[in-house]
């Protein structure tokens, strides 16, 4: 019987192809697309932080600071607000209030 070896502690396995999430992340992106330039920024996000794998959005952040190649600009703005949060906690945490 042949055992598989788990990787190495502190070894990255991606959860998916990279390809795959910048496709996903560009139809989160169309979805919002004719929302006003905040509010589309603000749905992004909280799509993200909502329904993301924390390691899928981990992968998506290293992706915009290399460059966010294959990424919409308003794809990358909205996931660059992830960036300056301070919790992890789950849920959805609605537009910001006009």
């Amino acid at each position: 019987m042949r055992m598989t070896q788990s990787p190495s502690p502190g070894v990255d396995i991606p959860v998916m192809a990279l390809d795959r999430i910048v496709l996903m992340a560009n139809q989160i992106g169309d979805f919002f697309a004719p929302y006003p330039p905040e509010r589309r920024a603000e749905g992004i996000r909280n799509h993200l932080r909502t329904y993301w794998d924390p390691r899928m959005r981990a992968e998506l952040i290293a992706l915009i600071e290399t460059g966010g190649a294959g990424l919409a600009p308003h794809v990358m703005e909205g996931a660059k607000l992830l960036l300056n949060e301070t919790h992890s906690k789950p849920g959805y945490y609605g537009p910001p209030k006009a």
